[in-house]
């Protein structure tokens, strides 16, 4: 590749990460406002996260073109490729976070009314474990940074831990009152869809640090 064409070329490729983490910002956001819609019983966010979740897909499609385009047209080598091939599966990751905060907000709306007989402390620690990883995730791909990667990946057993008690207390609740049975099912789903967004958060670690070294492992077991 000549001179002129790796200017190009880095230039396009810096243009795709921008992309990357506005996508990431993005999604952040949306969980964000989906679980404050849920805490404060606001069914007029819950359908903003919802009718915003297609930005978050069109932003997914963009990214997508431009990995092809530079795949076909610039011809990569290694390293160049891996950053590419990274950039496209974190896009797919980050779009499943959307997708995670609009069934959340779909939930609610189902729902309508929120269940204040069952606690709901797990969920708001659930959710700011899972927008930690994923800012910790999304920072480490910025600045392609292995070892804080490889941590993130260590760190998801804090949320599912929170998962699993989140589940047991509610369940309790359910157990002792059947009248809490909808609601608890309900909250056992939103505790799910965050459990998940965390394991995102570790993919995009992994896919972080298959970019900087070409090692393609799963760490989030």
């Amino acid at each position: 590749m000549s001179p002129l064409l790796r200017t190009h070329f880095d230039m396009e490729l810096a243009r795709l990460n921008e992309g990357v983490l506005d996508m990431g910002s993005r999604t952040r956001q949306a969980v964000s406002a989906a679980v404050r819609a849920l805490m404060d019983n606001d069914l007029d966010l819950a359908a903003e996260v919802v009718a915003g979740d297609i930005a978050i897909d069109e932003a997914r499609h963009r990214i997508e073109k431009q990995c092809y385009a530079l795949l076909v047209m610039e011809q990569p080598v290694a390293g160049d490729m891996r950053d590419i091939v990274a950039a496209l599966t974190i896009a797919s990751e980050l779009e499943r976070v959307g997708d995670h905060a609009k069934r959340i907000s779909k939930l609610q709306q189902r729902q309508s009314i929120m269940p204040t007989s069952i606690p709901m402390g797990g969920i708001d620690r659930m959710c700011d474990l899972a927008l930690k990883l994923l800012d910790r995730a999304l920072k480490a791909y910025a600045t392609h940074d292995v070892e804080a990667a490889r941590q993130v990946c260590k760190d998801d057993d804090e949320i599912d831990h929170l998962y699993k008690q989140t589940f047991n207390v509610t369940l309790s609740y359910m157990l002792e009152n059947p009248r809490s049975i909808p609601p608890g099912t309900y909250l056992i789903q939103v505790a799910h869809e965050l459990e998940r967004a965390g394991d995102r958060a570790t993919n995009i670690a992994e896919r972080t640090i298959y970019a900087a070294t070409g090692e393609l492992i799963e760490l989030n077991l």
